[in-house]
């Protein structure tokens, strides 16, 4: 799974709204998925879909959760790893 990349959450923690736009777009899968519901109908045939109102709930809660990030400084010793794009 890729990550969001520190600027974007920087910028999304400002309510830059592209930023914001990018982390909703990076989670939607996942909320998504969280999300599904399902249901049989008379004939015993099972049928999934994602409800709505818990979709809304969850972007709601990821909004908070953008809002509320603390950055914390990282410890005098701390050496950061080279990172290797793939």
């Amino acid at each position: 799974m890729k990550q969001v990349p520190f600027s974007v959450i920087h910028a999304a923690k400002r309510f830059d709204a592209e930023a914001v736009q990018f982390v909703f777009q990076h989670f939607e899968g996942f909320i998504a998925s969280q999300c599904l519901c399902c249901y049989d109908d008379k004939n015993g045939n099972i049928f999934h879909y994602v409800d709505d109102d818990l979709y809304y709930q969850t972007g709601i809660a990821l909004f908070d959760a953008i809002a509320s990030f603390q950055f914390k400084e990282p410890p005098d010793d701390f050496v950061p790893k080279k990172c290797v794009s793939s």
